[in-house]
């Protein structure tokens, strides 16, 4: 059995073993974030981390039975039965590359599979790969897939596939377009213009470098709805945001209809290959096709969603608003939990036009509104009292292994407060309209889901704030989520959208969008790019941990999005499901089965 090694210079791999050992992760409602010495010193671990050998093998502890499995125990697995499942909001889009939509991550992580996923610690394990390896001087990684992979379809899956979906992926993810600038053969070249540097022998894929970096792996397992899946070429021959109807992959369960705005049903794939002898654990290990289906339900109102629970018309309930999770208390043959590590709540800006955009009348009044936001009020509208969310200053998610002191720096500067610091906020106002006189006067559309938690009550406080602040011209519209994508996938008509960012997004600080410098916003700086491109191939701990620093600072002087705190949505079963991690970042169906 030969172990991956990892060249100590790129040990800021190790810092994924520590994001959920502390007491804090585990608790219903996180800490805030770990002390700033953490990232260092994780990243000093050994260089031959717990969670990757070349077997698939690896030393991370089992997953708690009583956090995995629901409905009071396990019992023998059966086989057999369509489980129905209610997703968080209306599925839009069934590309997973095109959108980052956790609801359309359903799709992906079982209609898809990956070379590497990870475990409910976040430890990164393989799933397609069988062996992998990284040259000496980290610029050559080569990886083995398992023989026998073929599609929905019955065709085989070729290198081809798995090369190109990885280019794919790369030109629409923020790290995978780092990793592309660093790839031979695309100087020059936009990211929508360039591919790996990638060649196949056998079952075996050589990836080249001309710098090194540890965050290949990070790219490959990453769990964010925009996901590195394994496409068939009828999908991954076509351009992100072209319309893709259907989901060819390798996964467990094949995508059999899609009725938009109603359902989206599933089948068993006859035809699977499992990754055999580990351990299942959250996305890790052998997948087991108990089920001989599911169907992935829209019902858009949250109190029909809890009705049908209670009545068992359906079996699992994804995210819905905290304010119901009590009417399930005490109701028989019903579990649910918050989500372990829950959400960053976001307002994002549209850059593309006033008065958000990239000037700099446009950059003092992102900062005003996030000087003025009341980050407490909305918390307590959203999801209720503060024992359901967490006080939370990082540009990123808290909980992570990374922290920095400028979260201090920005409380002490009042951009970020519980309570939100109207007098602040005004005078960078006064200053952008010094700039751009009637920038405040510019109409302001604040598009909140009104299917989607969280989103609708956020909405209404930040609309209040913005007219208090001086945009008198402020308007909340209300769509369902598939609507709200569709608009804020372009440049208008909106200002400002209110959302959430997973978990699974912070986990290092080169994959968030909140740190990409070119988005699809029309958030362009290069001074951000520069210090992320820094941080790929910086080999010193410390550095790194300035760097992170100033990808904080700049994320506030000229903020993206604007960032309230943190909170824990809540997720329920019938007690019938088996199986199922409750606590989990995401809905995961496999090896899940029904007692009925």
């Amino acid at each position: 059995m030969k172990i991956f090694k990892w060249l100590p210079v790129l040990a800021i791999f190790t810092l994924l073993v520590v994001v959920a050992c502390s007491s804090e992760e585990e608790a219903a409602a996180p800490a805030p974030a770990p002390a700033a010495s953490a990232a260092p010193a994780a990243a000093a671990a050994p260089a031959t981390p717990a969670q990757a050998t070349s077997s698939g093998s690896a030393s991370a502890p089992a997953a708690d039975p009583s956090k995995v499995v629901a409905g009071g125990g396990g019992g023998e697995p059966k086989s057999g039965g369509t489980l129905r499942y209610v997703v968080q909001g209306s599925i839009k889009y069934i590309d997973t590359m095109a959108t980052g939509a956790i609801v359309t991550g359903t799709v992906g992580r079982h209609s898809y599979d990956q070379l590497f996923w990870r475990d409910k610690d976040y430890n990164i394990f393989p799933q397609m790969a069988t062996d992998w390896n990284m040259s000496p001087d980290g610029l050559t990684y080569t990886f083995t897939v398992r023989d026998g992979i073929t599609f929905h379809d019955g065709s085989n899956l070729s290198m081809d596939d798995v090369m190109e979906s990885h280019s794919r992926f790369a030109r629409v993810d923020p790290l995978g377009r780092q990793l592309l600038a660093i790839s031979p053969g695309n100087e020059g070249k936009s990211s929508k213009e360039s591919a790996f540097s990638q060649s196949a022998d056998g079952n075996t894929i050589t990836m080249k470098f001309s710098k090194p970096t540890g965050m290949v792996l990070e790219f490959l397992a990453q769990l964010d709805p925009r996901q590195p899946s394994i496409m068939h070429q009828e999908v991954w021959s076509k351009k992100p945001g072209e319309p893709v109807k259907t989901a060819v992959g390798t996964g467990a369960y094949k995508m059999d209809k899609w009725i938009q705005g109603e359902k989206l049903e599933f089948s068993k794939f006859d035809g699977y290959i499992p990754n055999e002898g580990e351990e299942w654990n959250f996305t890790k290990g052998e997948i087991k096709q108990y089920l001989d289906g599911f169907v992935a339900l829209d019902i858009p109102d949250h109190s029909t969603r809890i009705a049908a629970l209670q009545t068992g018309e359906v079996d699992v309930l994804d995210d819905f608003t905290i304010d119901l999770a009590s009417n399930l208390n005490g109701v028989d043959g019903v579990s649910w939990s918050s989500i372990r590590d829950g959400n960053m709540g976001t307002m994002a800006f549209n850059l593309h036009h006033a008065p958000f955009d990239m000037s700099e009348a446009g950059r003092l009044a992102r900062r005003a509104v996030v000087a003025a936001a009341p980050n407490g009020k909305i918390m307590m509208a959203a999801v209720g009292g503060e024992e359901k969310w967490t006080q939370c200053y990082m540009a990123i998610h808290c909980g992570t292994p990374w922290t920095s002191s400028v979260t201090q720096a920005i409380q002490d500067e009042g951009m970020k407060t519980k309570s939100g610091n109207m007098k602040l906020a005004k005078e960078i106002l006064a200053e952008a309209e010094a700039l751009s006189p009637g920038i405040s006067e510019k109409q302001v559309r604040i598009i909140a889901a009104n299917d989607m938690p969280f989103m609708p009550e956020a909405g209404l406080v930040m609309w209040e704030a913005m007219k208090n602040l001086g945009f008198k011209n402020t308007e909340l519209v209300s769509l369902d989520w598939g609507s709200r994508v569709a608009i804020t996938g372009g440049e208008g008509p909106w200002e400002a959208a209110t959302s959430w960012s997973n978990f699974a997004n912070g986990l290092n600080p080169l994959a968030p969008h909140m740190f990409s410098g070119d988005t699809s916003l029309g958030y362009k700086n290069p001074k951000i790019d520069e210090v992320r491109a820094a941080f790929l191939v910086e080999t010193d701990p410390k550095k790194q941990q300035a760097q992170y620093d100033e990808m904080n600072r700049i994320f506030y002087e000229n903020p993206p999005s604007l960032n309230f705190f943190q909170f824990q949505p809540p997720r329920a079963i019938r007690d019938n499901v088996k199986g199922y991690c409750l606590d989990c970042l995401f809905p995961i169906l496999h090896n899940v089965w029904l007692d009925n």
